[in-house]
């Protein structure tokens, strides 16, 4: 298969902040074409391509609702204006709290849209406008929890869950044109409303010591996108966490 490094452009969805600035700013670095997806955080994604197009890196931002089930094709249609786009990665994801007793149709369908129904619209759009002889790589970036499941965050995990099957089936269909792996990272910044005290406690809860870390993220991503043979994969990041689970989201757990 062609390697990836000469093929240079790339999307990241839900990229203007936290894990997905990182990866933006690891690619333009790797000389990435890169499209930095975002929705309602225009200042940060601008700031974040400007800082990095006065290092000269090349980089544009493009805004998309992923709720919207025509936001995908439009957003590939934008960003392959000025050629093909080879690598997708899909970051961008709804995290919202739910629980078995407060789940709801509108909760899981919110969820669906965002963190199952856009991927899986983008890798199709991605493989459908590859040139022929020309191949690609997605990476989906899914959670650590599905490997020591808890029913926190539920409608959240049933679309992660779901997401995970879709790698396997979309590296089954759209080989061996596109490749589709993915990362299931743990807990790798404070969310849930954590404090950074409480962050640096849950960051340790595992049999390693350590939880998952960008650098690391970035790496694991780095691997992704130039091994030709990998397909289908979902590499752990976790400190060994899903190892040995907890009985709820690490966020409401007791020191």
């Amino acid at each position: 298969m062609q390697d990836m490094q000469e093929s240079k452009k790339i999307i990241v969805t839900g990229a203007a902040r936290r894990i997905g600035a990182a990866l933006v700013s690891a690619l333009a670095q790797d000389g990435w074409q890169v499209v930095l997806h975002y929705h309602q955080r225009r200042k940060e994604a601008e700031a974040l391509c400007k800082s990095l197009s006065d290092k000269g890196y090349a980089i544009e931002a493009v805004s998309a609702d992923l709720g919207l089930p025509d936001a995908p094709q439009a957003l590939i249609e934008a960003a392959s204006r000025t050629g093909p786009v080879t690598a997708l990665i899909n970051n961008a994801s709804l995290f919202s709290y739910d629980c078995a007793a407060s789940v709801s149709a509108e909760q899981i369908a919110r969820h669906m849209a965002v963190n199952l129904t856009a991927p899986a619209l983008l890798t199709r759009a991605v493989y459908e406008q590859l040139p022929a002889g020309r191949t690609g790589c997605v990476i989906n970036m899914l959670d650590a929890k599905l490997f020591g499941i808890n029913p926190d965050y539920f409608s959240y995990t049933l679309s992660k869950a779901a997401a995970q099957s879709l790698t396997q089936i979309s590296a089954q269909a759209y080989a061996p044109k596109l490749r589709v792996n993915a990362i299931a990272p743990g807990i790798v910044l404070p969310s849930g409303g954590q404090s950074q005290a409480e962050f640096e406690k849950s960051h340790k809860r595992n049999l390693l010591g350590q939880g998952a870390t960008i650098p690391e993220i970035v790496a694991t991503m780095r691997l992704l996108l130039s091994a030709s043979s990998m397909t289908g994969e979902v590499v752990i990041l976790d400190g060994g966490a899903h190892l040995r689970p907890p009985a709820r989201d690490v966020a409401f757990l007791e020191a």
